[in-house]
């Protein structure tokens, strides 16, 4: 599989939001806790779990990619692609994955222990009890399929229907139970080559080759036509 990369002045574009948010972070903990001892240590904690869950994320997603490599070259792997959204900005996908199976961007979550989900609504076990988890993961990734989706076929309006998939790829959980999702949900690496392997070859080379340098050569800002906030899809998903 073949590694392609984006603009560096794209990453930072894309950086400069991750800065401002940050930095808009930092001033509600000072308004809360102060600009003294309190702040300080609040701000210290918040940089300290940033840092903590990039770097379990990155872990993640770097055996994702060490173990996709055996793909053959006819494929072509993203690895922290950034597509366009609907609003004017970027949204960043940890793998995006073009080949003639079609293209899967692929969203890796290094959580630990037991989850449950049910129509996109994530529940964490905790001793006996389920404890509802903020931030969808399904839901983010069916907000990536959506946007790639409007943003590729406007480019390309005679892709064929379903070539986007958007899995979410648990990689060390201990037990995850999904019903009812928006996007596929998997247990283990394993589960995302096999799903990758049997899916039937859907796109021709001249278009994996087209899709590919369209994403390679993004700029910023790029033109999006606004589409409603989408909803999630209602699909069966069996527990993998």
């Amino acid at each position: 599989m073949k590694t392609l990369q984006q603009s560096p002045s794209l990453r930072a574009v894309f950086q400069q939001k991750i800065d401002t948010k940050k930095s808009t972070k930092h001033q509600e903990i000072h308004e809360t806790l102060g600009h003294g001892f309190l702040g300080g240590m609040g701000s210290f904690i918040f940089e300290f779990n940033q840092a903590r869950n990039k770097f379990k994320g990155n872990m993640g997603e770097w055996v994702v990619s060490l173990l996709l490599e055996s793909f053959p070259d006819t494929w072509v792997i993203f690895n922290n692609a950034l597509i366009p959204t609907n609003s004017g900005s970027l949204t960043e996908i940890d793998h995006l994955i073009i080949g003639e199976g079609g293209v899967f961007l692929v969203e890796v979550k290094t959580w630990k222990g037991s989850f449950s989900a049910y129509k996109d609504k994530w529940k964490r076990r905790e001793g006996n009890n389920w404890v509802a988890v903020s931030g969808s993961p399904t839901s983010q990734s069916i907000y990536h399929q959506k946007m790639f989706s409007q943003w590729i076929t406007s480019l390309m309006p005679n892709l064929p229907n379903g070539f986007v998939s958007a899995p979410v790829v648990f990689p060390i959980a201990k037990w995850i139970g999904a019903n009812d999702c928006s996007v596929p949900v998997l247990q283990g690496i394993p589960a995302l080559l096999q799903i990758i392997n049997n899916s039937r070859d859907c796109l021709t080379p001249m278009q994996v080759e087209a899709i590919a340098q369209a994403v390679e050569n993004l700029t910023f800002p790029t033109n999006t036509i606004p589409i409603p906030k989408p909803k999630p899809v209602k699909r069966q998903n069996p527990i993998v």
